[in-house]
């Protein structure tokens, strides 16, 4: 009778452990999803008409974060009170929620490729098309700036992204001031390309992960 005592209460115990990791990690998307919608301002920016998708991104984390809290709370509140009703609940939520990260995981591994390409795609749009030099003062602008100089890099990939770009078409430079590795050097002037002047870090994951408040369209050239 002792040992089955003991293993109900480990059993118990073991139930308000992965529940308490449910609770957690739906904290962690919560929080994830308030970020993107309030804490990221200025990189939402960059990605020029492809933000909207990234906005509802911040929403499905808020939604999914929300779910998994309360499911923890559930589970947490079951296995403490011994309420098979809780419990009966936690573990058919659960079960739904397992199948469907199965099937999300899958979804993500043979899509990957075809999102990174879109995110490529449209933050690189942005940076030709709409991107017109460190003192700017339009979203877009004001955003890769603030990507550059916070991350260190030089546009999406390096600094000849810049090519055939609004920018480069109307300064005649290779690249803006904040591609600089120090501002205040003076050999760093816009044609000087040496890895010792200019950011080389790949902007790439940067641009893909870091999530943003505000929508910034690409302008068009005329």
């Amino acid at each position: 009778m002792t040992e089955l005592s003991n293993l109900y209460a480990c059993f118990k115990y073991l139930m308000m452990f992965f529940s308490g990791v449910i609770f957690i990690a739906g904290g962690v998307l919560l929080g994830l999803g308030l970020w993107i919608k309030y804490g990221a301002g200025s990189f939402i920016q960059a990605i020029g008409s492809f933000s909207t998708q990234f906005i509802n991104i911040g929403y499905i984390c808020i939604g999914v974060g929300s779910v998994l809290v309360v499911i923890g709370l559930i589970g947490c509140c079951g296995a403490w009170k011994e309420n098979q009703c809780l419990l009966l609940l936690f573990f058919c939520i659960v079960s739904i929620i397992y199948i469907a990260e199965v099937v999300g995981a899958v979804l993500i591994f043979i899509y990957k490729d075809i999102v990174e390409s879109v995110v490529r795609n449209t933050s690189r749009v942005s940076l030709i098309h709409a991107y017109a030099g460190p003192v700017a003062t339009d979203t877009i602008s004001q955003a890769w700036n603030l990507i550059m100089l916070k991350y260190h890099c030089c546009g999406f990939d390096n600094y000849t992204d810049f090519t055939g770009s609004q920018f480069s078409n109307s300064t005649g430079l290779s690249y803006p001031k904040t591609c600089c590795v120090n501002l205040k050097e003076l050999a760093c002037d816009g044609k000087n390309t040496a890895n010792t002047i200019i950011h080389e870090k790949v902007g790439t994951m940067i641009v893909s992960a870091v999530l943003f408040v505000r929508i910034g369209q690409p302008r068009n050239e005329d």
